[in-house]
């Protein structure tokens, strides 16, 4: 039986996968701060849901203010059980087309905001003895592919500060899950479809912004079946409880597909590596 007493923290709750785990955590008896980047954009049933702590809150903000947000949470409601960092978005565009700009800002978003929304949480989980960071990376942080290299490199990012992270934190009973998600039906490729988050087109690159922009609504995955999974795994219950130990958590069909490709590309390497490789030993 799940717990029905958590402390979630979720980032970029107003929308996609954000919204829907914190309405699906909230039925579920849990107390919920959510951030976005103003209150007016919550929709108004979290607006008037008593067990929902919404707060204004930008990802890129400096450190020392979304430390302060976290501490403030803590003092208000006691603990901190659950952080999930989903605040994101995917900037479109091959390497030669982006900007240092858009690559920053790509970072600031999806790396450095998220990096400083959990050293803020781990004193706290440390402290408690206990708790759960979620990590919302991609199924283009476990293969990357042509068409949006920063954005996945931005993925990679994640995944490589998770993977250590886990170590050093599971002396504290503390775990972390890296979400994989495949292509879902939320508002994610919106901005593709109206010609946002796209670099400038130059000759001879694939259009992997207006390709992406043309399946918004199309999407094969189904959001609120993923965020039931993320739930699950947190939780230690249903489906997802087989992986409430594992770091990575894939979902989608097409996601798995990737881990399947990335892991016959390893074996490939690990193959046809080996005597290169330890031929440069002493």
């Amino acid at each position: 039986m799940a717990p029905s007493n958590l402390v979630w923290f979720i980032t970029g709750a107003n929308s996609g996968f954000g919204q829907l785990l914190t309405q699906l955590a909230l039925s579920n008896g849990h107390t919920v701060i959510a951030t976005a980047r103003s209150l007016s954009k919550f929709p108004q049933p979290l607006q008037e849901n008593p067990n929902a702590d919404l707060i204004e809150l930008q990802i890129t903000a400096p450190a020392s203010e979304i430390v302060a947000a976290i501490d403030s949470a803590v003092s208000k409601h006691g603990r901190i059980d659950v952080l999930v960092n989903n605040a994101g978005f995917g900037h479109m565009g091959a390497v030669e087309e982006v900007s240092d700009q858009e690559a920053r800002y790509q970072f600031d978003v999806n790396f450095f905001g998220l990096l400083n929304c959990t050293r803020a949480v781990i004193p706290h989980m440390r402290k408690q003895g206990s708790g759960t960071i979620v990590q919302i990376s991609s199924g283009a942080g476990l293969l990357a592919g042509q068409g949006a290299p920063i954005y996945a490199a931005s993925k990679f990012a994640i995944e490589g500060l998770s993977e250590g992270m886990k170590e050093e934190l599971k002396p504290f009973g503390i775990k972390v899950h890296i979400i994989e998600p495949g292509i879902f039906r939320t508002e994610f490729l919106k901005p593709s479809s109206e010609g946002k988050n796209v670099a400038s087109k130059k000759d001879g690159y694939l259009d992997i912004g207006g390709i992406l922009g043309g399946m918004h609504g199309k999407q094969p995955g189904d959001p609120e079946k993923a965020v039931q999974r993320i739930y699950e795994v947190v939780t230690g219950t249903g489906l997802g409880a087989g992986m409430a130990n594992q770091l990575r958590v894939p979902l989608g069909s097409d996601c798995f597909a990737m881990l399947q490709n990335k892991v016959q590309q390893l074996t490939g390497t690990v193959e046809k590596g080996r005597e290169v490789a330890i031929s440069t030993d002493y």
